[in-house]
């Protein structure tokens, strides 16, 4: 039977991947490093699982190999194999005879093996460093010094700050070149696109002028290029001494026209200041006349 080709959500841009397969044998560190934790751990208690049963049933084809196990008892050899290959041994049953010696010597050196795998798997999975970042569900555009801008929001989940973070807004887009189509990208110019450090939010900033991909927008235009945008920030994490980087993508859907994003800062007593980060999202209308038709006509 012919598996379909794996489907990729790389956070927001969905694709279709044919000639890959999605769990491959001969990047193993890929994949561990791929999976889910639930399939991960599952994956985990499965080659335990099917170990301790091929033992077991080495141990139950010789009666007689291990002492004290009730002749014929397969639970008796599987639970005698689970001990063995975690090295626990109560010393109820012990191996009573040459094969038995011999396959547990086996199990062990296999159970060792395991052992080291699942424990390098494991602490692969934890070192590897997460960005925790935030990214508004939305991006607005709306006045910015007598102009239409493109606003995204960004912030960090972690109470530490992201020293010397470097955002880059990319407009992916389909260009045809008289037959053929291909898909381009263009980097959005940002009023700023670097801050010393990321310890409250950040909205980048896009000017339309008439250097913008996105000038003169016309809904024509968005049907022909089926644009995508791209949002990637990376920066130097204190907390865990690591860079991280992290992106999302937006649809001509996620962006609202004519909203400004809501004040998630306020100030305490104290010289101190709040940031509700679960309000990342939030916009709100501006009373300005039909903001997509002065985009679009721009």
């Amino acid at each position: 039977m012919k598996l379909p080709p794996p489907r990729i959500d790389l956070r927001g841009l969905k694709a279709v991947k044919v000639g890959v397969s999605r769990f491959s044998l001969g990047d193993p560190y890929y994949l561990v490093l791929a999976m889910r934790w639930p399939t991960f751990i599952a994956s985990v208690l499965l080659v335990f699982l099917v170990a301790n049963l091929a033992f077991a049933g080495l141990y139950w084809l010789a009666p007689g190999s291990v002492a004290n196990a009730h002749p014929g008892a397969f639970g008796d050899a599987f639970f005698f194999s689970v001990e063995t290959l975690a090295t626990v041994g109560y010393g109820v049953m012990t191996p009573a005879s040459t094969y038995g010696h011999m396959v547990a010597t086996a199990e062990i050196f296999v159970g060792m093996f395991l052992t080291a795998l699942a424990t390098g798997a494991f602490f692969a999975r934890f070192a590897r460093p997460q960005s925790r970042l935030v990214f508004s569900e939305v991006g607005v555009i709306a006045p910015y010094e007598g102009r239409q801008a493109l606003m995204v929001r960004v912030a960090s989940r972690r109470l530490q700050g992201i020293s010397e973070p470097r955002a880059r807004i990319s407009y992916l887009r389909d260009q045809a070149v008289g037959e053929l189509r291909f898909r381009r990208f263009d980097e959005l110019k940002l009023v700023r696109d670097n801050i010393p450090v990321l310890s409250l939010s950040w909205t980048l900033i896009h000017p339309i002028d008439e250097d913008s991909p996105l000038f003169g927008m016309s809904d024509a235009r968005l049907a022909a290029e089926a644009p995508t945008l791209m949002v990637s920030v990376a920066g130097f994490d204190e907390a865990i001494s690591s860079t991280v980087n992290d992106r999302k993508t937006y649809d001509p859907e996620d962006i609202r026209f004519g909203h400004v994003f809501t004040n998630i800062l306020r100030d305490l007593p104290g010289g101190f200041v709040e940031l509700d980060i679960t309000r990342i999202h939030e916009t709100t209308p501006i009373e300005t006349p039909d903001q997509e038709s002065a985009v679009r006509a721009s």
